[in-house]
């Protein structure tokens, strides 16, 4: 590995867990198994309760009653795609999951699509009326390409920003509506995350502001150093584009390059790393405000690139997909 890039005690806040055995974190949870059981893999501690079940674990054909029965009874509810990458399309286990969130109905939330992209598990965590979503890619690095998400959606975390976030004397007037996660681990264990965290503001006369406002997380592990990380939003023209965060800036190692167009209704971010503490492990932040119905285009990748050697070469992580916010629960 590249010892050079490991966490060391003044690193520690960029652990996340997503480069541990995630697994043993469903030690002692309660997982129904929903669907074809047959088709799962074993948790370490199941039930035949629904009612008692801390976590739901499903097939893409599992009863849309069960998945939701148990969501409003505060479950996670976790998706499993069981059809082989090779033939599997790339949208089932993510049909399955949009499905059964819209027949819930009774929590605000946020989901960010992958298209063309292998994904293992789709979840969500309810949380009063608001939801967080997790999609969990297939990049072939996770020991148990299922369980380990799921015990990472019980227990893991993402970092503080290690980039300008900007404070303001009305965040207090806007309301949490939910997370939208996109995680993976890379085959040669570079890990990666992002989450949108969504925010709404009501005015008296009904009109809405949203805030989306993403953390990138991206950490080498054993892997390539982190090259980039880079994050796109793109909205139609009449989703109008308020604000948008940050400028272009280097703080904590990070150095931000920032070519937003608000006239393009385009949101374009990139992280880069500057010193070795962050091409180890790399935080940053970028978000807008719309007062559209928050519905875009992404683009999430990040980039570990080893160029000791003559040459370079490099691992890629992320996708692009479809961003949509539910608010109105």
């Amino acid at each position: 590995g590249c010892s050079a890039f490991t966490n060391s005690a003044a690193d520690v806040d960029s652990h996340t867990g997503l480069d541990d055995d995630a697994s043993a974190h469903l030690d002692g949870t309660a997982v129904y198994l929903a669907g074809d059981a047959d088709e799962l893999p074993a948790p370490p501690t199941t039930t035949e309760s629904l009612a008692d079940a801390e976590v739901v674990l499903g097939t893409t054909d599992a009863t849309r009653a069960t998945l939701v029965s148990g969501f409003r009874n505060g479950a996670t509810v976790a998706l499993v795609e069981t059809s082989s990458k090779d033939e599997r399309p790339s949208d089932g286990v993510q049909d399955a999951f949009a499905a059964f969130l819209e027949a819930d109905g009774t929590h605000q939330y946020g989901t960010e699509t992958v298209l063309g992209r292998p994904v293992s598990v789709a979840a969500a965590v309810p949380g009063g009326d608001t939801a967080s979503t997790y999609v969990f890619l297939d990049e072939g690095g996770w020991d148990d390409r299922v369980l380990d998400p799921v015990g990472w959606v019980e227990h893991g975390r993402l970092p503080d920003c290690r980039t300008f976030v900007p404070e303001s004397s009305a965040d207090d007037d806007y309301e949490h509506a939910g997370d939208a996660f996109i995680v993976g681990r890379l085959e040669t264990g570079e890990t990666y995350a992002s989450r949108t965290r969504a925010t709404v503001r009501t005015f008296e006369d009904h009109e809405r502001r949203v805030r989306l406002r993403t953390t990138m997380h991206a950490a080498a592990n054993d892997g390539y150093p982190v090259a980039d990380a880079h994050r796109v939003a793109d909205f139609p023209n009449d989703d109008p584009m308020l604000d948008q965060f940050p400028n272009p800036h280097e703080r904590n190692g990070v150095e931000v390059h920032n070519r937003t167009g608000l006239v393009d209704q385009r949101l374009d971010v990139e992280f880069r790393p500057t010193n070795d503490r962050a091409r180890g492990a790399l935080t940053g932040c970028c978000g807008l405000t719309t007062g559209g119905d928050a519905a875009y285009d992404h683009d999430t990748r990040w980039t570990w690139t080893d160029d000791r050697y003559v040459g370079s070469d490099s691992h890629y992580g992320g996708a692009s997909g479809r961003g949509e916010w539910h608010l109105d629960g």
